[in-house]
């Protein structure tokens, strides 16, 4: 991996969350139309972007590094749960903000950014990987997740969406070795690449319409991103040197790992009736430091 490539990729994304910042600042853009383009990011373009990934044909993947990745979910998820509670009680938060700060660093945003991130650094036949991350996302989220915010039982209804749908038809797609015609994979690309600038551009709105002088200044939030941010990543990149297997694997691992707080905690926490502006704030700063400690990530998958 080229750290300089990695850095021109993240400033082309950073220009993009710019002209989100801006559209927002000037009226062009809206809570309403931001909350209403957002479910056509997550529910078609997303989920497009997931199956073209597989129908282009650009992926030069063996099922041993699906197997391989399917094992490093696993872990991903099962390192972040354990370290969830630890982190939180070593920053001291408040009782009210224990569990949000667990779900912070265990739901991260790997579709609507990691999507974006990773497919810009390793192209798209990282894509196919991200699927299986997505897939332990949303079975993590709508189980764990909303016990964890005390929401509730788990929320089976929720697991069938687009999102794990088009995880699940990229993955058999792959599988089967399906041709489709040239036609599909025309529309399923031409609808997919819409998904990058206007993820980036929504993020940029996102921080316009909530981003506060005052989340600045919270001093515990830093030393929570020095944690999730640099510190687990940085671990998990040199751990994984240890481990001879494919380079791609590795870097999309330790890329998720590096993704900022996701924005459906923020949605989880208001809808629970817990303090949602706390988990705006690390979402919001998570993302914007993103820019930064991202290509510092990277030179550690580089030794």
């Amino acid at each position: 991996m080229n750290i300089f490539v990695v850095i021109q990729q993240m400033c082309v994304l950073l220009v993009m969350m710019l002209i989100g910042y801006i559209v927002f600042r000037i009226g062009w853009l809206d809570g309403n139309a931001c909350s209403r383009m957002s479910k056509i990011v997550v529910n078609v373009l997303n989920p497009c972007l997931m199956v073209y990934g597989v129908l282009g044909k650009e992926a030069n993947l063996d099922r041993t590094m699906l197997v391989q990745t399917l094992v490093l979910v696993v872990i991903y998820f099962g390192i972040l749960i354990l370290l969830s509670g630890p982190v939180a009680s070593f920053l001291h938060v408040k009782r009210e903000h224990y569990n949000l700060y667990k779900l912070m660093l265990i739901f991260s945003n790997v579709a609507f950014m990691g999507i974006p991130v990773v497919s810009s650094i390793y192209g798209k036949e990282a894509i196919l990987l991200i699927a299986f991350y997505n897939l332990g996302y949303n079975l993590l989220l709508y189980t764990y997740g909303f016990c964890l915010a005390g929401k509730g039982g788990i929320q089976w209804k929720k697991l069938i969406n687009p999102g794990v749908i088009s995880c699940v038809v990229a993955i058999a797609v792959f599988a089967s070795g399906i041709s489709m015609p040239d036609s599909v994979c025309t529309f399923f690309d031409y609808v997919g690449n819409a998904a990058v600038p206007l993820s980036m551009i929504l993020i940029g709105a996102s921080v316009s319409q909530g981003g506060k002088k005052e989340f600045f200044l919270d001093k515990k939030m830093y030393a929570f991103m020095a944690v999730k941010m640099l510190a687990i990543p940085i671990c998990a990149a040199l751990l994984l040197k240890l481990v001879p297997w494919p380079s791609l694997v590795e870097g999309v691992f330790v890329l998720m790992l590096a993704m900022p707080v996701g924005s459906m905690v923020v949605m989880l926490a208001a809808e629970s009736g817990n303090d949602a502006i706390e988990c705006t704030k690390g979402s919001i700063l998570t993302t914007l430091v993103s820019v930064l400690t991202i290509p510092i990530i990277s030179t550690f998958l580089q030794f």
